[in-house]
């Protein structure tokens, strides 16, 4: 629904519907994100648990440049930088935890800067995105 709306609409699909739908389920699967992290990894909720994990995600989607095998890829190199540190201090090595928690953000700083130092920042972002359709606006 975010590339052509009105082709979509031509094709008989409901694209607000559609696009209802779509945040509904993306919502319902941030929740689900959410109690996983409080009763399966942590086994208690405490506030600010998240601690912008959700803006990394956002940051996977732009650098994955919406790709599904450069989210895997974007997502294992994130993920890696997240549990590192449990495993570095799972096996005796002497690292500043502080710095270690600080990882998987630098690691999204610059994955975002990345296509801006190497000039390539044209973005391949569906051309509707975050554009209303309106039936009668339909050209």
């Amino acid at each position: 629904m975010g590339e052509d709306p009105a082709t979509a609409d031509i094709s008989g699909v409901d694209v607000q519907g559609m696009r209802l739908v779509a945040v509904m389920i993306s919502g319902a699967l941030c929740g689900l994100a959410g109690v996983y992290l409080a009763v399966v990894s942590s086994q208690v909720w405490v506030e600010h648990m998240v601690a912008g994990r959700g803006w990394i995600a956002v940051a996977l989607v732009i650098f994955a440049r919406w790709n599904p095998i450069r989210a895997i890829f974007g997502a294992l190199i994130f993920g890696g930088a997240e549990s590192l540190t449990p495993r570095l201090l799972a096996i005796g090595a002497d690292v500043p935890v502080y710095l270690m928690n600080m990882l998987p953000y630098a690691i999204t700083l610059l994955v975002l800067l990345w296509p801006y130092i190497r000039g390539r920042a044209a973005s391949s972002a569906p051309s509707s995105l975050g554009h209303e359709f309106l039936r009668q606006d339909r050209h």
